[in-house]
């Protein structure tokens, strides 16, 4: 069996109601090459517009000494991604936290904290792309109350409050013996 067309056939399979994740890590894309990157996935973009396809942001690197040229490169890759994406109605963009906190102590992948972020974003973007409701609207038929069922409320009958103070009120101040009252 040939292993390279099998993800071809069960990818052709797909429709409208599935979803591919692309998720490609900072390893996956030519530092000095990084449009070929770009280009590849516009390629299987365009030939897979049968089904809905969510494209995950590449990954600041955070363990070279010279990591801001990199995520520079990495940077312009997700805007030209996400400009993409933009192009396709049945695309979506994931941007993920690039925080260096979310990743291991070897500052390359992930911890669980960023994983379950990702996680969290991800299904919150599947539940949008495929409007899943966890509970169906309560639909009521709309009929007449009777007249006679109203309770209405006069001045008359409006309640009242028996509260009993248990502390002393203090009399008002008059005012007359202040020579502001006399002006």
């Amino acid at each position: 069996m040939n292993y390279r067309n099998q993800p071809k056939k069960e990818i052709n399979q797909l429709s409208l109601d599935d979803a591919i994740i692309i998720c490609s890590g900072t390893n996956d894309y030519e530092p000095n090459k990084f449009s070929l990157t770009h280009h590849n996935i516009m390629s299987f973009v365009k030939s897979n517009d049968h089904t809905n396809i969510i494209l995950i942001n590449v990954p600041f690197r955070h363990d070279l000494p010279n990591s801001r040229s990199a995520n520079n490169i990495i940077s312009v890759l997700n805007r030209k991604l996400q400009k993409l994406v933009k192009s396709f109605p049945y695309m979506s963009f994931l941007k993920t936290d690039n925080d260096r906190n979310l990743f291991t102590n070897r500052v390359l992948h992930l911890n669980k904290l960023g994983k379950q972020l990702v996680h969290l974003q991800l299904a919150s973007l599947l539940n949008s792309t495929f409007d899943l409701k966890t509970s169906h609207p309560v639909t009521f038929r709309w009929h007449e109350i009777p007249k006679a069922s109203y309770k209405t409320c006069d001045q008359k009958q409006a309640p009242t409050s028996n509260i009993t103070l248990s502390r002393n009120r203090i009399p008002p101040v008059t005012r007359s013996n202040d020579f502001f009252w006399q002006i």
